[in-house]
């Protein structure tokens, strides 16, 4: 077995360079929706299309972790990948073409983001070990997305919104060699392997402890990616509302910082989970995010420098519980499914980011649009379902199980 240190931060390195697509639409929505004459819905539905192409294929491929190499299936798909978003940038022209690509973005996701980590665990010792690998492994995707927006914004500043896709092909390029070369090829050991089809997920659904974290992961893609898409267009409209020359750093730069501060979060949160309670801490957290969506849509219209702050605390707060949901799946999951797991929380949670940014931009359209602070105000008020549901999920877990 390779060094775990070595291990872990080579797939981190990896996921971050997979991820440079995973955002760069939205830091260059605007350009796209007047290039492309569209609305805030449709903008909605190009912002989840990358997650319609996830959770269709993510079931399979992260199942299947459980019976075929993991490290086949993950370099077939970071290739998809790298013809997605080289595809966006340089063949995409509307709406649907645009659409078509960012799935197909999404389908290399599938086979690299939960499979690279089913990859990465089963090289791991068990336990606490296990647990912080996972950990500082999704940590590491609030890195990846908000390098994605930087990057993209950077890229659209001296060049042209579609060089921001071409920078993330030759990323996905990368990690691709990456894991080629540092994850041994390993056959899953038959006697290992889980009894009954490959896609049986009853047993998965049957785990009320699993489950709770499943639904509560939902809840945390549904605001985490909802910010995502729309936080530069937020911090677009709240410049608008500045004199000029008083709006310091770019939308982008700071929709950057917003993703940036939930990594080292992510990581304290992490460790006090593997220390601690983590249902009670992971509830807790959850309270608090809902409370900053709430108190960022009352306060939207009236103060910039208050919407930042509010943005920035909620940056740490609502990325800072996702990688501790996926570390509560694993801990309290079947060795033997964990493919299986992962799977499911793969399809079920991260519907939330397809879910989350749609009705982010129906919210806006139906109230008025994205020159109004008061649709704004009532776009933040949806956002803060997640939290919600997280929250609600986690209540639901038996605490017995929860504690162990």
């Amino acid at each position: 077995m390779k060094s775990p240190v070595l291990l872990v931060f080579s797939f981190c390195v990896a996921l971050v360079l997979t991820l440079l697509g995973f955002m760069a639409p939205a830091a260059v929505l605007g350009e796209i929706i007047q290039e492309w004459q569209l609305s805030n819905t449709q903008a909605g539905w190009l912002g989840g299309a990358l997650f319609a192409g996830y959770i269709v294929t993510v079931p399979v491929l992260t199942a299947y972790t459980d019976r075929i190499d993991p490290k086949r299936i993950y370099l077939t798909c970071a290739a998809l990948g790298v013809i997605g978003n080289f595809g966006f940038g340089f063949m995409a022209d509307g709406l649907w073409s645009g659409v078509l690509f960012r799935v197909l973005t999404g389908i290399g996701l599938a086979g690299t983001f939960m499979p690279g980590m089913k990859a990465m665990t089963d090289q791991l010792p068990t336990g606490k070990p296990q647990e912080r690998g996972a950990t500082y492994y999704s940590s590491v995707f609030a890195l990846g997305s908000g390098l994605s927006i930087l990057v993209a914004g950077v890229m659209a500043d001296l060049f042209d919104w579609r060089w921001a896709f071409a920078i993330a092909g030759a990323g996905g390029a990368c990690a691709f060699a990456i894991v080629a070369a540092v994850l041994p090829a390993k056959q899953p050991n038959a006697a290992t392997r889980p009894p009954g089809a490959a896609l049986d997920f009853r047993p998965v659904f049957r785990d009320r402890a699993v489950m709770a974290y499943v639904v509560a992961s939902l809840g945390v893609a549904w605001e985490v990616f909802a910010s995502r898409v729309w936080l530069v267009t937020f911090f677009l409209f709240l410049q608008s509302r500045l004199p000029a020359g008083e709006t310091g750093w770019s939308p982008a730069v700071w929709a950057t910082v917003v993703a940036l501060i939930g990594v080292p979060a992510a990581m304290f949160i992490g460790e006090m989970t593997v220390r601690h309670d983590r249902r009670r801490i992971l509830m807790g957290v959850a309270v608090v995010s809902g409370t900053l969506c709430i108190a960022i849509g009352f306060t939207g219209g009236d103060s910039y420098a208050l919407s930042l702050a509010l943005c920035i605390a909620f940056g740490m707060f609502s990325y800072g519980r996702s990688s501790s949901t996926t570390a509560g799946t694993i801990s309290v999951s079947d060795p033997k499914r964990r493919g299986s797991t992962l799977a499911v929380q793969a399809f079920i949670g991260f519907s939330g980011g397809i879910l989350g940014p749609l009705a982010y931009g129906v919210a806006l359209d139906a109230a008025g649009g994205s020159g109004t602070a008061a649709a704004w105000g009532i776009a933040m008020f949806v956002m803060a379902v997640g939290p919600v549901v997280t929250f609600l999920a986690l209540l639901t877990m038996p605490k017995a199980i929860a504690k162990s």
